[in-house]
């Protein structure tokens, strides 16, 4: 994508593209400044388009315009990063501050689950949503299974809120035995912030 917009051609059709904008906008003598420039460029084309030097200077303006679009580009979206940043450092301060605790499978009435129950707190100052937590099951040390699931019992978390949560999973039909866990890791892995 870089390659097409640094094209000579993309890069001249912005240029005209901009002269025009400008023409349309700009005050009365901003205007008259860039025409004035816009037709020194129309007569350097015109006296010796074959000359080198004068075609040479026609290639030194089309790369200042081009470094000064790129320029701006840059500094457009860079502005945004800032906030950004800010943005994934409250999340990590949040994320930080929240806790699970109180893991354990308990029985359940249906042959082919598993239910686990835990306690989820939220210490931070902010206020949490659309929670999503990483469940990993293990068997005598080592991972039998994964997922990711949406907390839909939770719609707003407040802070210093906590609350008791429990989740079901679905065991094989044959040989649930062997896919039951002795053990389940929770960790929080996405969340909205209010």
């Amino acid at each position: 994508m870089w390659k097409i917009i640094n094209s000579p051609i993309v890069i001249t059709i912005i240029a005209i593209a901009a002269l025009f904008i400008f023409r349309a906008t700009m005050k009365p003598k901003l205007a008259s400044e860039i025409r004035g420039a816009y037709e020194e460029l129309n007569s350097i084309i015109q006296d010796g388009a074959s000359d080198a030097e004068k075609t040479k200077a026609i290639q030194q303006f089309a790369e200042e315009i081009s470094k000064q679009f790129r320029a701006g580009f840059s500094a457009g979206f860079k502005s945004t990063e800032p906030e950004k940043n800010d943005e994934d450092k409250i999340f990590a301060a949040v994320k930080e501050k929240l806790s699970i605790s109180g893991i354990k499978l308990v029985p359940t009435e249906w042959q082919n689950h598993e239910k686990i129950i835990f306690i989820l707190k939220n210490d931070s100052e902010n206020a949490i949503s659309n929670l999503i937590l990483n469940f990993e099951y293990f068997k005598n040390g080592e991972m039998i299974d994964c997922r990711n699931d949406w907390i839909n019992e939770i719609k707003l978390l407040e802070p210093h809120q906590e609350i008791a949560l429990s989740k079901s999973r679905n065991l094989p039909k044959e040989e649930s035995d062997a896919f039951k866990s002795d053990e389940v890791k929770i960790k929080v892995t996405s969340f909205g912030l209010k």
